[in-house]
């Protein structure tokens, strides 16, 4: 088994679509020792953009423009990349990984017709590969993902990226899952099996990664543990400029308040609930509202604007949102422009005397009407 460590520099990368200039490799055995080390010099067919910082270019490349421009195009050195990214008696790695494998990916589609001349029955090939950047980020436990030469720097690598080459870059990258073997004391493959999200592969043209699986996975598994939480389905919420949201604040901000109706509790006052329900519970806050314009008391989702603030916390304390709406209310109280009474959502649907499982029986005939609105009348 041996190791291969590949990184590639691209002249620009408009619209995602990276032309590349460069492909460089590494190969090692399966204790880093080097026994190969190759730069690829592409002609990108395309226009050097490297984004500038300060009048410098950000990125300084190893080659002038006529070195590049004088080499063959990518699609001359398709069998040799395809060949080493194919290779199965070796693992493929790189940093930041998905982001070269897409621009292989940009590169086959714009060269299809050469490469399958080449007598390639598919411009596409699959192979796997591993992203060092995710072992290290997720070794570390690190929020933001680290970049090539801070991941080498920690390991002893002194080189700077003033300039960037890809076959040293590609070492580097070697580097770096050397130290990540050393620091945890396991080897390559038993590194690769205890932090999988690293795993990526290619298949018919498409690019995917373990990790994405895995969030994808905790995005799920957050709303299906959200909806158990808030027992309410994840149609019934509100949030962004959903169609909930819309239908919710057209109708708050429209419906007839009955100001005339003074026989409840809260009549004429201004009542705000806490965003924790509100965002959850589309059914019951229409209903909510609707209630309190029949008694003749106005819902306003402005916490500053409200005499009384209905507060509201999950019953799981493992979920720590906090509720801007009541932080709100407290910076108002704070800053003297008006006293806000605050009520727990038990206490207010206690007062207003509701069924609260009658709350998410939605029925549209059975709501407050909306006010009628006054056009104006204009003199010919």
């Amino acid at each position: 088994m041996k190791y291969i460590f590949f990184d590639i520099e691209c002249a620009n990368c408009f619209h995602g679509n990276g032309k590349i200039c460069s492909f460089g490799y590494v190969v090692t055995d399966e204790y880093f020792n080097v026994i190969g080390k190759k730069d690829i010099v592409i002609n990108p067919k395309a226009r050097f953009y490297l984004p500038s910082k300060d009048n410098q270019p950000e990125i300084v490349l190893a080659y002038d423009e006529k070195k590049f421009k004088a080499s063959p195009d990518f699609s001359a050195f398709y069998p040799e990349i395809r060949s080493l990214l194919t290779d199965d008696d070796a693992i493929i790695f790189g940093f930041s990984v998905m982001a070269d494998a897409r621009y292989i990916k940009s590169e086959c589609e714009r060269y299809e017709s050469k490469i399958l001349k080449l007598g390639y029955d598919n411009k596409f090939f699959d192979y796997n590969f591993i992203d060092v950047q995710r072992i290290y980020t997720d070794l570390h436990h690190l929020d933001n993902t680290p970049s090539l030469i801070k991941s080498a720097a920690s390991y002893g690598v002194t080189e700077t990226q003033d300039i960037h080459k890809s076959d040293d870059d590609a070492l580097f990258t070697m580097k770096v899952m050397k130290g990540i073997c050393d620091e945890t004391s396991l080897s390559a493959e038993e590194v690769i099996k205890k932090y999988p999200n690293c795993k990526c592969w290619c298949k018919n043209g498409e690019l995917d990664t373990e990790y994405t699986k895995y969030k994808e996975y905790l995005r799920t598994k957050k709303l299906s543990d959200m909806e158990t939480i808030t027992n309410s389905t994840r149609s019934n919420w509100m949030h962004g400029l959903d169609a909930n949201r819309q239908a919710f604040s057209k109708y708050s901000s429209r419906v007839f308040v009955n100001y005339g109706n003074k026989s409840s509790l809260f009549s004429g006052k201004k009542i705000c609930i806490s965003n924790l329900y509100e965002e959850y519970h589309f059914k019951e806050m229409m209903n909510i509202v609707s209630i309190l314009a029949k008694r003749g008391i106005k819902y306003t989702s402005n916490a500053s604007y409200c005499d009384i603030f209905v507060t509201y916390e999950f019953k799981d304390e493992s979920i720590h949102q906090s509720c801007y709406r009541k932080n709100k209310a407290l910076r108002t109280i704070d800053a003297g422009v008006k006293n806000i009474e605050f009520i727990t959502f038990d206490e207010f649907i206690e007062k207003m005397g509701i069924e609260e499982s009658s709350l998410s029986v939605f029925d549209k005939n059975t709501l407050a009407p909306l006010r009628k609105i006054k056009r104006a009348r204009y003199k010919a």
